[in-house]
Formats: C-alpha cells, structure tokens, sequence
C-alpha cells in the first residue's frame, strides 16, 4: 500500500526528531535498605549496598579524615560533573530539600570520592532520615538523566557501630613505626620504658598488618676497649630486642638479627660524638 518508501519513513523521523532524554533511578528498596560494619585497628568501613548500581561507603583510616566513596559496577568513562542533594522522605513532611551544588565525577570504579567536611555534611544528613541524591548524566553518551539514591534507613544504628569503631583505630602508621634506632650508654645493653613502649608499637602493628613480612635487628658498638668484648655487647643488646620480640608474641622465624663488630660503625669513633651514635641497635619491619 505504501509503496518501497515506507520503510525510510520511521527513520526520517527519528533522525528529525530524536527520542527525549531518559530518567534511570537506582536505590535499594526501603525494606531492603541495609548498612554494615567492617571494623580493625587499622580502617572503620560503613556499607550500603545499592542494587543494580554499586556500593556507597563511608571510610575511616587510621590518622586521616572521613571519608565517602561510590563504587559502581560500570566504571566511569569520562570526568563528568554531579549534583549532591539532600531530599526529605515521604514521611519526613516538614524538612526541605538541600542543594549542596556540584560535586566532581571521576574516571574508573570509584567516580565519587569526598572527604572530611563533605563526608561529615552527608553523615549529618543521613542521620536526620535524609536521602542523599546524586544527579548526573550518564557517562555512556549522556542521553539519560542518572539518579542515585543513598537511604537512611537502619543507617544510625549502624553509624553508632561505626563511632566505635573509630575509637580503637591505631593512632599511628607504617611509617610511624618502621624503623626504631636505641641508643645505649657504655656497656649498657638493656631496654629501658620508652624504648619498650616504642618496641610494643612495632610489635602490635606487625600482628596487626599482615602486609609485614618481619623485622631486622642490626646491633652496632663502638671502639672503646677490646674488639672481642665489643662484639659481645652489641650482641647482647641485639639479642634483647630478639628477645623481647619473641617474648611478646613474634615467631622467631620472622624476626632476622645480626650483630656488627665496631668496625661497621656507621660513625666515626675518633669522636665522643661518633662513639654515642655507634652505641646503638636498628630495628626495621620489613614489607
């Protein structure tokens, strides 16, 4: 009836009028809406799974701020620009909505990452039964509007956990607690308080972070007196530190110790000074 032609017909008129852009939503079902605690010494997470969609995540690492990130299924092909909004819930008729304006959007499985006043802003928000919102367009060809939704459901029992979690974090690093240098008097090979302390730091990080591999132990002495006495003592400083490594829970085997005669002083022993720093034993994790 309509001839060859009326096939072109249909795509004449969508190439002269193309389809509108689109809406998609993601958000968990309310009852459904879950947030669980991962909690060490080391890092505090707080989850909520988001289906179809991803993960939102609020983090907090030991020494450094709070930290909220969004981890997607399908990563981020392009930088891309978000709005963060705050929206009451049906319930919740007398609260107004919040913009809090533009967030950016990153390349790769994380496309949302805050931290500190921004993540401590959408803790507060969530805790007043909010739903947080970010608004962007999709980063496949930006045709459809992108609607994520991070509930607050079961969310304050669940920041509580959190909260104490917070409070057990380690209040040192890696890099705080790496290397340790004793310095000792002459004929001196004992560990007073501090240094105990210092070596208690070492030792709980180690069984904390499986990352560590071991310890080193390098004993050093300086030349005053004889060589063959020397030796002697800068062996029995490196063998209590050895000792109280085992002692308080170090499988020997991880542990790597060596004396060193005065004549691998890193220091010059023609001086008082060279001499002091001589007298001393270094003790390193190992990664």
């Amino acid at each position: 009836m309509f001839g060859k032609n009326h096939l072109l017909i249909p795509l004449l008129f969508a190439l002269a009028f193309p389809a509108r852009a689109g809406y998609q939503f993601f958000k968990a079902p309310v009852e459904e809406s879950t947030w669980t605690v991962e909690a060490t010494p080391m890092i505090c997470r707080l989850r909520h799974p988001i289906p179809a969609y991803g993960e939102a995540e609020f983090a907090r690492r030991v020494k450094s701020e709070l930290e909220f990130s969004l981890h997607v299924e399908q990563a981020a092909n392009r930088p891309e620009q978000a709005r963060l909004l705050s929206q009451p819930p049906e319930w919740k008729h007398i609260a107004l909505p919040r913009d809090f304006g533009s967030i950016p959007v990153v390349e790769g499985r994380t496309p949302f990452y805050l931290k500190d006043i921004w993540a401590r802003r959408m803790v507060a928000e969530l805790a007043e039964g909010m739903d947080l919102q970010l608004v962007y367009r999709d980063w496949s060809d930006g045709s459809d509007e992108i609607t994520v939704s991070i509930l607050p459901v079961n969310f304050l029992e669940a920041w509580v956990e959190f909260q104490a979690c917070e409070k057990q974090l380690l209040n040192f690093t890696f890099a705080d607690v790496r290397k340790t240098v004793i310095q000792y008097g002459v004929g001196k090979t004992g560990l007073d308080r501090d240094t105990q302390h210092r070596l208690d730091q070492m030792i709980r990080y180690m069984k904390i972070d499986s990352s560590v591999r071991g310890v080193r132990i390098d004993g050093y002495t300086d030349s005053k007196g004889l060589q063959r006495i020397n030796i002697v003592v800068a062996r029995r400083r490196t063998n209590a530190v050895r000792d109280y490594f085992i002692k308080h829970g170090i499988d020997k085997d991880k542990i790597s110790a060596y004396a060193h005669s005065e004549l691998d002083g890193k220091f010059s022993n023609r001086t008082a000074a060279g001499r002091r720093k001589n007298r001393r034993v270094e003790v390193m994790l190992i990664r």
